[in-house]
């Protein structure tokens, strides 16, 4: 249900209306995408530093849900206050917008973090397929409600309506969420008696801890280099995707819509069809057919003239986005014991806002500096051509004997404690 939540937030915020409104009336000019780049990489430069000791403290203090609660409070505050970001308002978007952002983002990575809690090896693709799923009919839902408000296309006429959609966004995240808030609980026992301070130390401790493991946990390391590189992608597609149809293809604002209407529906059935050929087939050959679908449609991006043409390419990049992002997670999850899922979902969380930083800002510049879109875009497949060829290197089975290991080792650690 968080999942079907927080899907508001990337669908109307980061994707479909206002990174379109930021480039079109708040920093309207040759040097739109460049500033929407700053945005979102200063915000993930944020989390990128960060996220990692949220989700080691989360673990010591056994308060991940403390933790997730906060980020989503703030988030949906953050999202609402968008509503007083006005044409040519700059810096006061970009400070709204990093705030909602790394707000959203801590909270991905800590519901990401309940994921080995709540699962077995054997399910764990379905239950993550089923989430990412559940999540893009969250952003199709969203989207229906919003659509009255932003069909009157992005200009300062329909300005009431714009700036009520973020409202109403904050809304939907609020009121998505709140079965997440009254019914998930802890399976980590809680820690009490210290200081936040303490806790901190505890958790750059155990961040260094997990460092000097990952000789153990090779597999996990080589994975998220692979999932970095493939990120700076996927990342560039959410957040440039309706800039790119709205100016390069020619899409309208209503073309638009229904144009993430329909990657809804193909990223939810994306999610789940290969969530179940996940467990058949394994995470890693999943995530190698994702990739190449990737590769086809950046090329077919760049050749795509007409609205006609770019229907096809937008239809597979929805399957493509929720067979990769649920396969990415299922494999961390593998990956992780369940005593450090927070750490290690920390360290994906810091990969992924690492792949927001370097591939967003990639494509900013690069289409910034050649007045080109379609040679950003092109640019940007190379980074799913080059995660292919280091997820080669992974080795499935030695990833998931390392995290049992690691679990035996602690069930053996409580017996005699």
């Amino acid at each position: 249900m968080f999942d079907f939540a927080n899907s508001s937030y990337t669908t109307i915020i980061v994707t479909v209306a206002f990174s379109i409104y930021f480039t079109k009336l708040v920093a309207p000019g040759a040097n739109a995408d460049w500033w929407w780049s700053v945005a979102v990489a200063i915000s993930n430069l944020i989390v990128l530093v960060l996220a990692p000791i949220v989700g080691a403290i989360a673990d010591g203090s056994g308060r991940k849900k403390p933790f997730l609660v906060a980020t989503w409070l703030l988030c949906c505050l953050g999202t609402a206050a968008l509503y007083f970001v006005t044409p040519g308002a700059l810096f006061l978007g970009i400070i709204l917008f990093v705030i909602s952002n790394c707000a959203y983002s801590f909270g991905e990575t800590l519901v990401g973090g309940f994921l080995p809690e709540i699962s077995t090896p054997e399910n764990i693709g379905r239950i993550s397929g089923f989430g990412w799923g559940l999540g893009y009919l969250g952003g199709l839902a969203s989207l229906i409600l919003v659509k009255p408000l932003i069909a009157g296309g992005f200009t300062e006429a329909n300005l009431p309506g714009l700036r009520m959609a973020w409202i109403v966004t904050a809304l939907f995240f609020f009121l998505g969420a709140l079965p997440t808030v009254f019914f998930l609980r802890e399976r980590i026992e809680r820690r009490s008696g210290r200081s936040v301070r303490a806790y901190a130390a505890e958790g750059f401790e155990r961040i260094a801890a997990t460092w000097r493991s990952m000789k153990q946990f090779s597999e996990l390391a080589w994975f998220l280099v692979a999932f970095f590189i493939y990120s700076c992608g996927l990342m560039s597609v959410i957040s440039f995707a309706a800039i790119y149809a709205e100016r390069t293809i020619g899409f309208t604002s209503s073309d638009i819509i229904m144009l993430f209407i329909v990657l809804q529906v193909a990223a939810t059935t994306g999610a789940v069809v290969f969530g179940w050929i996940q467990d058949k087939l394994g995470a890693k050959r999943c995530l190698e057919i994702s990739l190449v679908l990737w590769l086809a449609v950046s090329v077919g991006a760049y050749f795509a003239t007409t609205k006609l043409q770019f229907w096809p390419v937008a239809i597979a990049s929805g399957l493509g986005i929720g067979s990769l992002q649920s396969a990415s997670r299922a494999m961390v999850g593998l990956f992780s014991p369940v005593a450090k899922s927070g750490e290690f979902f920390g360290f994906w969380g810091l990969a992924m806002r690492a792949a927001y930083v370097v591939g967003v800002f990639t494509f900013g510049s690069v289409s910034s500096a050649t007045g080109s879109q379609r040679i950003a875009i092109l640019v940007n497949g190379a980074f799913f051509l080059v995660g292919l060829v280091v997820l080669g290197r992974v080795n499935v089975e030695r990833g998931r004997e390392a995290a049992e290991a690691w679990n035996r080792q602690e069930g053996r650690a409580a017996e005699l404690t």
